[in-house]
């Protein structure tokens, strides 16, 4: 047999066997794999279409937009997350699924978020033009695949018409003052664990690829027997969480380029950031969102956050009506996987989390894409806000973020000072402390022994040694450079739900340290399991658009903002802080000594206080709802 004999020969075998392994996953699904679309500057994306057999109708088009792979994430329909591009089809909508550019089948240089928002609006574009679409388009994902929603909307093509963006917080730039990129920043620090996680596992920036010159049937045909994604080697993550300096911390044990060091090294004003489509002050968009998020993902306050700035901003009357949220108590992406009559968080039980999401979905779309009066009326039904109160363990609703009628409770923190571990005196009270008194808490932070991290709102960590949820957070408070302060034991039951925030005046002789602090309940058998968690680089104590440093002998007071959360503390139970200088691997080691810290190999430790007294009132504000 001719060589050229030979190359037909197989290529029609493997044509024979993809078509074989497309029809046993879903036989009444078509599947157009690899249909390359044009960008407006030349570069091509590789997309699937995936319509039911034999329909010739126009259908609305759900988009998904993954740099995850598509063909991993979504391309066996039997499986999840792929299990709802079956959904969709079998539901009457046409699904694309699209690698983002630079990553897997499609061309282009990938940089994390860069360009989402133009290529999103000539996808929309070309999908919305399409002999079987009807010219409508929604859009659908998870995390990143959630972000590009919010990055391509405020192109406000006319033809994306609903979103359903899950777990969305990371497409936060400036907006507000928050600086998140990523989700890679909090407060100024960096969220350690899961930079590493995340830039170790996907990352990557280069992907052996065929020739996008091919025939689509020898391009199908060859991509089912040609692994194109190229795993990076294994990286020991506990090394690398130690690793000094932080910003080596992944190309010392080789891993291929990322841009896990722009993530990490640039100061949040950085033009840099200017040039990817992150949420600024300046965000517009015009499109009817559903917000899917829980209360132990990483983002849960910036999906808040991106709800009041739609509902305010949009441009027009009907978008800004047509916000909604669902907020359920579990973590990063996980609200339908973890949800059951006995849903465990970690050690919390949170009950019946159980919901009818997909309904929702349906819903959704049925009303924006397929233009239905049924579905409309139904959404013109919903409360704009459905969230999950723990500890009272049901769903509720409400209309608007923060819930009318919230009081902010103060609890202040008090000792003899001696509030160092849950051995001391530390206390959370109504009351501020005495006048005349002089009060402090002091503790020494060393780089070289941080605070242990224990769950928390985590994602994509890559270990199953950095888990995230609700923990008993006992271990911990048992060192002498944590700070405990524990509130009476409650008399009656005490919603929390909204933002909340902690006000410390502190002083150090270092000249930039981190102050970090945790939200904490406290069961009757002395079980003390966290619900709230974040930190504050004192450097950006006056706003993360500048850097003032700290003098030893002087004082300061700076807000960390704790996050959102709906927990109903029980009777019998207390409401705990614990304050410290460190969260690790959770959040990036502060090494003390100013400058960017990323680049530096030594540390200095530092001796952190804690006031509060009369003028100087240190204490925690929770948002209270009364009913």
């Amino acid at each position: 047999m001719s060589r050229a004999g030979l190359k037909y020969t197989l290529l029609g075998t493997a044509i024979g066997i993809a078509l074989a392994i497309a029809s046993a996953e879903a036989a009444d699904v078509v599947a157009d794999r690899n249909v390359f679309i044009p960008m407006r500057d030349g570069v091509r994306l590789a997309t699937d279409i995936y319509r039911p057999s034999g329909a010739a109708a126009r259908r609305p088009v759900v988009l998904i937009r993954t740099p995850y792979g598509k063909d991993q994430r979504y391309g066996q329909l039997q499986k999840p997350p792929g299990v709802f591009v079956q959904f969709f089809v079998d539901h009457g909508y046409t699904v694309a699924v699209q690698d983002k550019r630079g990553r897997h089948h499609s061309e282009g240089q990938y940089v994390v978020s860069g360009g989402d928002d133009k290529d999103g609006y000539d996808t929309v574009d070309w999908l919305s033009k399409q002999p079987w679409s009807n010219g409508n388009i929604g859009t659908y994902g998870c995390s990143y695949d959630g972000d590009v929603q919010i990055f391509m909307a405020q192109t406000r093509h006319p033809a994306l018409k609903a979103m359903i963006p899950q777990a969305s917080g990371s497409s936060v730039g400036s907006l507000g003052g928050h600086y998140r990129y990523f989700g890679v920043r909090v407060g100024g620090s960096a969220e350690w664990v899961g930079n590493l996680g995340w830039f170790s596992q996907y990352g990557e920036k280069v992907f052996p690829r065929l020739p996008t010159t091919l025939k689509q049937d020898e391009y199908n045909a060859i991509d089912g027997l040609w692994q194109t994604t190229r795993r990076a080697d294994t990286i020991d993550l506990h090394k690398a969480w130690v690793h000094l300096p932080s910003k080596d911390a992944l190309s010392t044990q080789g891993m291929p380029p990322t841009d896990f060091e722009d993530n990490l090294m640039r100061a949040p004003t950085d033009p840099y950031w200017n040039t990817l489509p992150y949420m600024t002050d300046q965000y517009r968009s015009d499109v009817p969102t559903l917000f899917i998020n829980s209360w132990f993902d990483f983002g849960a306050d910036m999906t808040m956050v991106q709800f009041n700035h739609f509902r305010r901003h949009s441009m027009s009357p009907q978008a800004r009506e047509n916000q909604f949220v669902i907020m359920s108590p579990h973590t990063h992406c996980a609200f339908e996987r973890e949800a059951g009559p006995d849903t465990r968080i970690g050690e919390l039980n949170v009950g019946d989390t159980r919901f009818d999401y997909r309904s929702a979905y349906l819903t959704w779309f049925d009303a924006w894409l397929k233009n239905d009066a049924e579905a409309r009326r139904r959404i013109a039904e919903w409360p704009k806000l459905r969230y999950y109160a723990m500890g009272r363990n049901r769903w509720q609703t409400a209309e608007e973020w923060p819930l009318k009628g919230t009081k902010e409770k103060q609890l202040f923190l008090g000792s003899a000072q001696r509030a160092n571990s849950l051995d001391g005196d530390g206390v959370l009270t109504s009351v501020p402390a005495a006048k005349g008194s002089s009060p402090r808490d002091t503790y020494t932070y060393d780089p070289a022994n941080p605070v242990p991290s224990k769950g928390g709102g985590l994602c994509c960590t890559g270990t199953p040694d950095a888990l995230p949820g609700s923990l008993d957070q006992r271990s911990v408070e048992a060192r002498s450079d944590v700070l405990v302060f524990t509130s009476p034991v409650l008399e009656k039951e005490m919603e929390v739900t909204g933002d909340v925030r902690v006000v410390l005046h502190v002083s150090s002789d270092a000249v930039d340290t981190d102050f970090t602090a945790k939200l904490v309940e406290v069961y009757p058998d002395g079980r003390a399991l966290n619900l709230l968690e974040s930190v504050l680089r004192a450097r950006y104590r006056e706003g993360q658009h500048k850097v003032v440093w700290m003098k030893a002998g002087e004082h300061y007071e700076l807000t960390i903002p704790l996050g959102a959360i709906s927990n109903v503390f029980q009777p019998g139970h207390r409401i705990r802080l614990e304050v410290s200088s460190s969260n690790f691997p959770r959040f990036e080691r502060n090494l003390n000594l100013g400058g960017n810290n990323s680049e530096q190999s030594r540390w200095s430790v530092a001796k952190n206080t804690i006031h509060h007294t009369p003028e100087l009132k240190s204490r925690l504000i929770l948002p209270v709802v009364e009913r």
